[in-house]
């Protein structure tokens, strides 16, 4: 589960952020991409290699259909012989002995003359019962046919033949050693053996096929010259589309700053340094959602960016600062030794911060809290000090001050013992209500579902945002009985409302433990059949980053929902640094564009590159496309034009109740 699009800081686009400045020299920048020059070499090596391959098939079915020619003319051949040389000198000839004398002779003769062409070589007559009659080799008249199945066959289906090796006249020779049935004048029959020359027939044949060969040869390489140009213009575009993905991938697109995943490997790279002293810093600005709500999301990203300048004035070159979050910055720094260096650069990040910023005619002045954490005191690698030092902003959050990290921390304040015990008591108590924000179909303009997004209006703290309770119901493991109350809640919702007439379906986040929970599908199926819903009304929304904790099982829990029947999204596309080589083989069905590029178009031509880019990705994967952060008509209209098939944002309406959701879709129906 996630924070909603009412609690995060708008991105539209870098307008007023810097560049990656000093601070950032070393910055990883995209991978550059193949040059047209090496893209068409290596068309060609493949295009070569195809052709290659192709030829040798061609090669071996040549092969073997010059065979069957080549078997085929002996088969003619030998029946000819049969009908006009051998049939006619067997009337009156009695097979069970061999030829002798005057008729052998003449026979003989006939043989010779007529029958020893056109590459024929040996020949033999065989009675039905095996015996040689009559041979062109005079040794071999009158013994037994070491071949009696091929003369059965060819008295009992009229020829056989088959490819053998013979020496003749000193010279081996591979021939085609073909048996005919031979209809005497008396209504009798016998069998003819013939040789044949297997080398001419089948050059003969190969020299014809080598001519298709050659003529199918050019027409593949004229189509090969015509299909290059297409080729490096799509490669150009191509590479220009991955390019802006790839500067998304590791950069904030609104301020410019590094995102997680590039600040995890800056860390990753200080920490192979030698004589290295270094903290890292988790900075959480305080009040912000109240500047999103009241002066807008336009206010609140200009905001961002000047506290994003401010934090990279206030330290060294060398040092990184990076946006992890909607109003969470982090800190690499240099040289920080103990407690007390942690100190002097948290109060300099603190100044940083309460620096006034004006917004218009306003100047605001932030506070933040601040968590450290130390290496090595506090951890050995990236992750472990990114997780010490956010346990940290967390117990500063309550504090009130700077916090650097202690072992205690883990252990939970008590405050926060109360806080998840309390959180336990509101799940089963049902005390936790579930808002809608509605989704729109962009052709129709019709409200078809509903994102289900979970509220907690505490006694004493009020209203609490899912980003205050979540990351807590995680590490307390209630996660599991609250994802099953807001699906409960939102399955029992979206049947009342087909009670009512109106037919939407709802979409529920899911966190990153649900996703490795293999008792998940099985809840999701008990909760479909009490309530009634059927199962593709209910669509679950991930993240990219959540697959990537454990993929092999992810993937075995989502393609047992979508057995179910249940539509699985992959949601906020684009803010995370997942594979897209492994996202393609998920079970999912829709594909919802984060909201940062979608605010963004208008200020930034990349991240209309992201979002058509990313319209045409989930298209050619079979994928519906939502689009988050439509706010205004021209939003919707580009989305349109760029063929979204959803859209979902303040233009269509905030979280709202039930009841407001209704009346929204009465309204919309009938205009």
């Amino acid at each position: 589960m996630r924070t909603d699009a009412s609690t995060r800081g708008a991105a539209t686009g870098p307008t007023g952020a810097a560049a990656d400045g000093p601070g950032e020299g070393r910055s990883r920048q995209p991978a550059a991409k193949e040059s047209a020059p090496r893209l068409t070499a290596r068309f060609t090596i493949y295009v070569s290699i195809a052709f290659v391959f192709t030829a040798g098939a061609a090669v071996v079915l040549a092969g073997g259909w010059a065979t069957s020619r080549a078997r085929g003319q002996s088969v003619e051949q030998a029946h000819l012989v049969a009908e006009a040389v051998v049939a006619p000198e067997l009337r009156g000839v009695e097979l069970t002995q061999p030829l002798r004398g005057k008729r052998l002779a003449r026979f003989d003769r006939l043989v010779r003359r007529h029958a020893l062409v056109s590459g024929v070589m040996r020949l033999k007559l065989h009675s039905p019962r095996g015996l040689v009659v009559y041979s062109t080799r005079p040794n071999d008249i009158g013994g037994r046919s070491e071949h009696l199945e091929s003369i059965r066959k060819a008295l009992r289906r009229g020829s056989d033949t088959r490819v053998t090796e013979i020496t003749w006249r000193g010279r081996k020779y591979r021939v085609i050693e073909t048996y005919v049935r031979v209809r005497t004048p008396d209504r009798g029959a016998a069998v003819l053996e013939l040789y044949r020359d297997f080398g001419p027939a089948v050059a003969a044949e190969r020299r014809q096929l080598a001519a298709y060969a050659g003529t199918f040869g050019a027409v593949l390489f004229l189509l090969y010259l015509g299909t290059l140009p297409i080729l490096i213009r799509a490669g150009r575009r191509m590479r220009e589309q991955v390019r802006a993905i790839e500067r998304h991938a590791y950069y904030d697109p609104l301020t410019g700053l590094p995102n997680r995943a590039l600040f995890r490997e800056r860390i990753e790279t200080a920490l192979s340094e030698p004589d290295r002293e270094l903290a890292v810093a988790v900075v959480d600005l305080a009040r912000f959602r109240e500047v999103n709500d009241t002066l807008g999301h336009r206010a609140g990203d200009r905001l961002l960016n000047g506290v994003a300048r401010s934090l990279r004035m206030a330290l060294p070159a060398r040092d990184t600062v990076a946006r992890l979050g909607e109003d969470e910055f982090g800190v690499l720094a240099h040289d920080v030794k103990g407690t007390d260096g942690a100190a002097r650069l948290a109060a300099r990040l603190r100044a940083a911060v309460a620096e006034p910023q004006r917004i218009g005619d306003l100047e605001l002045e932030m506070d933040c809290s601040i968590g450290v954490a130390l290496y090595p005191d506090h951890g050995a690698d990236a992750d472990t000090l990114i997780r010490c030092a956010d346990i940290a902003v967390n117990a500063s959050d309550s504090a009130g001050e700077v916090v650097v990290y202690h072992d205690t921390l883990d252990d939970y304040s008590p405050a926060r013992l109360t806080l998840a015990a309390e959180l336990r008591k509101a799940i089963q108590e049902g005390a936790l209500s579930v808002l809608y924000q509605p989704q729109a179909d962009i052709g129709s303009g019709r409200i078809r579902s509903c994102e289900a997004l979970v509220r907690w209006h505490h006694p004493e703290l009020g209203l609490l945002t899912p980003d205050k309770f979540i990351p807590l119901a995680e590490r307390t493991g209630l996660i599991r009985d609250l994802t099953t109350y807001v699906i409960r809640t939102a399955l029992a919702q979206c049947r009342e409302w087909r009670e009512r007439g109106i037919e939407l379906g709802v979409a529920v986040n899911i966190s990153g433990q649900d996703l490795l929970d293999t008792e998940l599908p099985t809840r999701v199926h008990q909760l479909l059949a009490e309530i009634g819903v059927e199962p593709h009304r209910l669509e679950l929304e991930i993240t990219e980053n959540t697959v990537l904790t454990d993929p092999a099982r992810a993937r075995a829990v989502l393609e047992r929902l979508t057995e179910l029947g249940v539509r699985v999204a992959i949601d906020d596309f684009g803010s995370g640094n997942s594979s897209l080589g492994y996202l393609k083989r998920l079970p999912v069905e829709i594909l919802k564009i984060d909201k940062s590029f979608v605010l963004g178009m208008k200020q930034d031509p990349d991240n209309g590159v992201i979002v058509r880019s990313t319209i045409d990705l989930g298209h050619n994967l079979g994928l519906r496309v939502v689009a988050e952060g439509v706010e205004d008509e021209s939003a919707w209209n580009a989305l349109a034009e760029l063929g979204c098939d959803i859209a979902q944002g303040y233009l269509l309406g905030k979280p709202s109740p039930p009841e407001a959701i209704e009346q929204l879709v009465r309204e919309r129906a009938v205009t």
